[in-house]
């Protein structure tokens, strides 16, 4: 009685009681029947659990299965789990296995018509990638696929460009978000065989990349990086195609940082709304900022993550100016000195709409504070109005008001 009401089911390694099999057998044999959950709709596993195959019921619709990246590891009770699923579990929707799989369980999900999430590793070199990547093109209602690749992210980059993947326009007609968590020389190779003239989002989560030893690996990331956003360049020049969301992470603690030059050819897409950068630049000023500003003048969302910029008051008004319509911002800047604090425009205010400030990384003294808080309240209509978070505390705070964030800041810098 108490199984039918499970509607969700997580399993984390060697976290909470060891449930033996002939558990399981006693419950099915208690119902007369095979499935376990009859009303299971969810199942998180953190790890390749050999009694997944238990938790197989028509009625699932999301699948997550994580595996400790450092293992590598194949698990066959993974494979039959995912071999069953066309047959028995028809309707799932959403589907994220990050296990390495046998050809026959990847043949499987070519049949889950009905999946719109699918997130796998990337695949290893074989001789049926190319007849496996077709297939899944051709799932009709795929919007989000992700691909990963902890386990080989050091790949050459011959892996992607040996492989001939469909090309045509149906390929990947529904998908509609796009990411690749690999190193940049995979994610670079990779990218032109997913993009289909629908993906409105992709988002990139670079691992450590290696270079050889006659090439110096700063000048190797702007390369490929400048790669990486030429084909997204190329990708939104389509009339029909209309790229709003990028997002670029560093999945890796090691990644050095990139320098802005290796972005410039995403200063075409006119389009953008959402741009995400968690993972350190370098070279980005308050000229960077105004020129991006420039190009992008539809942003809704702008987050930078690094301390390898310099930014200052003056590099956020040209921002707000020209993207009347950003509403969520994560960008520090410098304001410890009165000269980096400009004067109030002899103009109205500026009144602009900005709702959600992370100033995390801002730098503002107590000489400045006042200064910094009247060139803000001819920016805005009201400061109460601004959520704003910092990190620059000693534990997690929740959001406050720009105004008690910034004087906390200042307060924060007065032994300098």
């Amino acid at each position: 009685m108490y199984a039918a009401l499970i509607r969700s089911f997580t399993h984390k390694g060697t976290e909470g009681p060891k449930i033996e099999k002939a558990t399981y057998y006693q419950i099915q044999a208690s119902h007369k029947s095979r499935t376990l959950f009859p009303n299971l709709m969810e199942v998180y596993c953190q790890d390749a659990w050999e009694e997944v195959y238990f938790l197989l019921s028509p009625s699932l619709r999301r699948v997550v299965i994580r595996d400790d990246w450092r293992t590598n590891s194949f698990s066959e009770s993974v494979s039959f789990f995912v071999n069953a699923l066309p047959k028995i579990c028809s309707d799932i929707q959403s589907l994220e296995v990050y296990v390495d799989l046998s050809i026959s369980a990847l043949r499987s999900i070519q049949n889950l018509t009905k999946l719109q999430c699918l997130g796998l590793n990337f695949l290893a070199p074989r001789p049926s990638n190319d007849e496996y990547i077709a297939g899944l093109s051709a799932l009709p209602n795929l919007r989000l696929l992700k691909f990963s690749a902890l386990h080989f992210h050091r790949s050459k980059r011959s892996f992607w460009r040996s492989q001939p993947l469909s090309n045509s326009p149906e390929s990947f007609g529904a998908l509609r978000q796009l990411n690749l968590s690999a190193s940049l020389n995979v994610i670079a190779d990779a990218l032109p065989s997913f993009l289909s003239p629908n993906v409105t989002t992709f988002g990139a989560e670079v691992l450590c990349t290696s270079s050889n030893e006659n090439e110096d690996h700063r000048v190797l990331m702007e390369r490929l990086w400048f790669e990486v956003c030429e084909t997204l360049m190329n990708h939104a020049r389509s009339p029909s195609t209309s790229l709003q969301k990028l997002s670029f992470i560093a999945g890796d603690i090691e990644l050095l940082p990139t320098v802005v030059s290796g972005f410039q050819p995403l200063l075409e897409l006119h389009g953008l709304e959402t741009l995400i950068f968690n993972m350190p630049l370098e070279d980005f000023e308050d000229e960077t900022l105004s020129d991006w500003a420039s190009a992008w003048p539809n942003l809704k969302t702008f987050e930078l993550s690094s301390s390898e910029y310099f930014i200052t008051l003056s590099g956020i008004i040209k921002l707000l100016q020209l993207c009347r319509d950003l509403k969520k911002l994560k960008l520090g800047f410098d304001a410890r000195e009165l000269y980096l604090v400009p004067k109030i425009p002899p103009t109205p205010s500026l009144c602009h709409c900005l709702k959600d400030w992370d100033i995390s990384g801002s730098q503002v003294s107590q000489y400045t504070l006042d200064p910094v808080m009247d060139i803000l309240r001819w920016l805005f209509i009201d400061l109460e109005d601004i959520k704003s978070r910092s990190d620059d505390v000693e534990f997690d705070l929740p959001s406050e008001v720009l105004p008690h964030t910034l004087e906390r800041v200042s307060r924060q810098r007065t032994w300098w």
